[in-house]
């Protein structure tokens, strides 16, 4: 019995000593993983195995991918909700995604999402992630690629999005995240996550769609100029925009304004 509680201290000195080393070491791991960018191929096949599960078993695309810092270009096949991933270009790819290996583990990681990596204000604005489209998988190529991008490039079953700052860009001014987008011949629904900071605005004097729209303003306050009105706006109100009405949003305080955006029908 005395040898027991003579030594007892000692054991459960070895015993935190390696609860400490285990811990140590989970976290180097995690530390390794979040600074070392996986390889091109790997994030390929989790997105992949991710993907087939949101398609149905008549969905047959091929679709090209390459890294902008390197030589590495693979293709994926998606055939009877299956993959198979081979290297180097396909000669007949629906569409094509090109990026750097650090962008494509950024959006890998829910850092940023794919419609947020290719969204522009201008088609001769440059972007983290560029596409090409060649062949429609059904009879809209534009909602293909649209349907793919969203999808794809988003491992959650549910497509998660993150809204914050960091996972942003720049369009039209200010910080958006678009949601959900698509288009069938020249119908189609947009949805965008907006976060004006102090001195930013979206859009421009005389900036018009020629599609309805609604604003609804989730936190923060500022100003905005719909038509010849200009307006106090704040959180809980939302804003209905005609087709063709000017419209502005600005932010001239320290708090940020966020918003959700919404537009649909002919041009949309």
């Amino acid at each position: 019995m005395k040898l027991q509680v003579i030594y007892l201290p000692a054991i459960l000195l070895v015993l935190v000593v390696n609860l400490f080393s285990c811990r140590h070491q989970e976290n180097q791991l995690e530390n390794q993983f979040q600074q070392d960018n996986a390889e091109l191929e790997f994030i390929l096949e989790e997105w992949s195995k991710s993907f087939v599960n949101k398609i149905d078993s008549n969905y047959h695309a091929v679709v090209n991918f390459a890294a902008t810092d390197n030589e590495a270009s693979y293709h994926v096949i998606f055939r009877d909700n299956a993959f198979t991933l081979y290297e180097n270009a396909h000669d007949s790819a629906n569409f094509a995604f090109k990026s750097t290996i650090e962008h494509y583990n950024k959006i890998y990681r829910g850092e940023m999402t794919g419609f947020t990596s290719v969204g522009r204000e201008n088609m001769s604005d440059s972007t983290p992630l560029d596409g090409a489209m060649y062949r429609p998988v059904t009879n809209h190529l534009m909602n293909d690629v649209l349907f793919f991008i969203q999808r794809f490039f988003n491992s959650s079953p549910h497509d998660k999005v993150i809204l914050k700052k960091e996972n942003s860009r720049i369009v039209h001014g200010s910080n958006a995240i678009p949601l959900f987008y698509q288009q069938n011949d020249d119908i189609g629904v947009r949805s965008a996550w907006y976060l004006i900071e102090k001195g930013n605005r979206v859009n421009n004097p005389g900036d018009t769609n020629p599609f309805p729209q609604y604003f609804i303003i989730t936190k923060g306050r500022g100003f905005a100029k719909i038509g010849n009105d200009t307006l106090e706006i704040k959180a809980n109100e939302s804003y209905y925009i005609a087709p063709g009405l000017e419209h502005i949003f600005w932010n001239e305080s320290d708090i940020p304004i966020e918003l959700i955006f919404l537009a649909w029908g002919k041009g949309a």
